[in-house]
């Protein structure tokens, strides 16, 4: 393996940016004829390190990732069970269907008010999963 773990995330960063990557398979095998050796369980844990979502049938930044494609603009932890999600006026009614849509086993619950979502989780872990698949730091 060529290179540093910040060197292999950054070209990953940059691939995500520039290319179509739908699953690890291509990401591996781009990062290969970039000169890196690396293990899907190694590919696996950057894109987590980095916030990478999938999206539309391909892996996108956190900056472009679902809290974005939701319209969410802000995230509140509120205790380990509940997230507040903010969206703009309105917008939180479709935000919270397309959110039930995906189907998260760390969602037990959602409840939408005109720009607010309530995501309710069954632990802290799972709060931190949805934190990480919204691209989100706390």
């Amino acid at each position: 393996m060529i290179g540093t773990k910040e060197s292999r995330q950054a070209l990953i960063r940059e691939l995500i940016s520039n290319a179509v990557v739908p699953n690890q398979d291509v990401l591996q095998r781009l990062l290969g004829e970039a000169g890196y050796t690396v293990t899907q369980s190694s590919v696996s844990r950057d894109l987590a390190d980095l916030g990478v979502v999938k999206e539309g049938g391909r892996y996108v930044l956190p900056a472009q990732g679902l809290a974005a494609s939701l319209g969410i603009i802000d995230v509140a932890a509120a205790g380990p069970n509940l997230l507040v999600l903010k969206t703009a006026t309105g917008a939180a009614p479709l935000a919270g269907v397309k959110l039930d849509a995906l189907s998260l086993p760390a969602i037990a619950g959602t409840i939408s008010g005109d720009d607010t979502i309530f995501v309710a989780t069954p632990d802290a872990a799972a709060q931190n999963a949805i934190l990480a698949k919204l691209g989100w730091q706390q």
